[in-house]
């Protein structure tokens, strides 16, 4: 596909999420939703569940199958835009969380799916903070071990 209508794609699809924000909002207030009135805990849900999910989307094996159809057909017009946006965390978010709203506010019992990916994103922050701490401890091994070899060679 050329740039220029790869823009072009990208900057429709702006356009598109736009209406969709413009859609939910009128949704919302067809509900008596109000979203300044969002409380701490909420917004806390939200992010977690939306972390999660972008990280299912962009990086988790499941979605893997659809990410490479959809690279392999990037050069048509719009699955190129939808390639870009499930490949970019930045890009999926921005949309993850439209739809994590959506699901938290509209769709009965979506509560439950957004606090299971909560829940599934605090646990991905656990596991992320625990290998961290481990690569941490296994380098300062390695190092520790690499001076004590160091220091039997020169007696």
């Amino acid at each position: 596909m050329s740039e220029r209508k790869h823009q072009a794609w990208n900057f429709w699809s702006a356009f598109f999420f736009f209406a969709m924000v413009l859609l939910v909002g009128y949704l919302f207030k067809k509900k008596g939703i109000v979203i300044e009135d969002i409380t701490l805990k909420e917004a806390i849900v939200i992010v977690l569940a939306s972390y999660r999910m972008t990280r299912i989307i962009v990086f988790e094996k499941i979605f893997k199958y659809l990410r490479d159809v959809v690279k392999r057909r990037d050069k048509l017009y719009i699955i190129g835009t939808v390639s870009n946006i499930i490949t970019c965390p930045w890009c999926a978010g921005v949309w993850v969380t439209l739809i994590i709203v959506v699901f938290y506010y509209l769709v009965p019992y979506g509560t439950l799916l957004i606090y299971v990916l909560a829940l599934a994103g605090v646990a991905s922050i656990v596991i992320l903070y625990s290998n961290m701490l481990q690569m941490r401890a296994d380098r300062k091994q390695r190092i520790h071990e690499r001076n004590k070899s160091v220091g039997e060679n020169f007696h």
